[in-house]
């Protein structure tokens, strides 16, 4: 899953907190409920109602809305803060995720690995949290510490393709070309006509000198494929692979 996916992981958390007081639950939901019709005023709002109170839950609504606006580096400044309010440490543990996911939308990989190996220290068994920071090793071409967090995750949740298709991407880049074809085929199986995935296995069997089997993804691929990058990659792939064999 994405980084912008994950930002609202800890909006539940704080959901719960607030549910002993009904009349700020509303005001959260409100709060969140204008973001994605209107970020910039949900941001004045939540600003404004961050001058009222020292409840969380206001602080939140206003990360929200600056990642909205994409203003990561306020976002994750703001999240910092809160983290240090909050007592709990699984509550914070799930904002820390937050964190390192706002880390990964501001090109900060490296702040991202501290953020998620702190929310790690706390829940250790979060494949989430595992497959976040393999995402953010990836980034840094920490291949082996993205394996590492990868064969955790799939360990705990082994029926999420988008998971099983970083494992394989992983293993390809470490050069493990077994273990990678193992686990794209698993991520197949998961999603039979998902084009990145047929896209990842096709450059495995070329590595592996399947020059055939790639072909095939590839135009597999192609066939389901939507307009944007993951065609033009498949297409270029095909386009290159042509080339080579003429």
């Amino acid at each position: 899953m994405q980084p912008l996916k994950q930002v609202t992981r800890a909006a539940a958390v704080l959901a719960l907190m607030l549910a002993a007081t009904p009349a700020l639950a509303m005001t959260y939901s409100e709060c969140v409920a204008m973001i994605d019709k209107a970020p910039g005023d949900a941001y004045s709002a939540a600003l404004a109602w961050t001058k009222t109170t020292d409840d969380p839950a206001a602080q939140h609504c206003t990360v929200l809305a600056e990642v909205a606006l994409k203003r990561y580096g306020a976002a994750a400044d703001r999240l910092n803060r809160l983290i240090d309010q909050i007592g709990d440490q699984h509550e914070s543990a799930a904002l820390l995720g937050q964190l390192g996911n706002v880390r990964m939308l501001d090109g900060k990989p490296d702040l991202a690995v501290r953020a998620f190996d702190r929310a790690l220290s706390v829940t250790p068994n979060d494949a989430q949290l595992l497959a976040d920071r393999a995402r953010a090793h990836a980034a840094l071409r920490h291949w082996p510490q993205a394996v590492r967090d990868l064969d955790a995750a799939t360990q705990i949740e082994n029926d999420d393709p988008e998971l099983m298709l970083l494992f394989a991407t992983a293993l390809r880049e470490l050069g493990k070309l077994p273990e990678a074809r193992t686990a794209a085929d698993k991520a197949l199986a998961l999603a039979p006509k998902d084009p990145a995935i047929l896209l990842e296995r096709g450059r495995i069997r070329l590595l592996a000198g399947d020059r055939d089997g790639a072909k095939a993804d590839w135009q597999a691929a192609l066939a389901v494929a939507p307009k944007g990058d993951i065609r033009d990659a498949i297409a270029a792939s095909l386009k290159t692979l042509e080339t080579r064999t003429k």
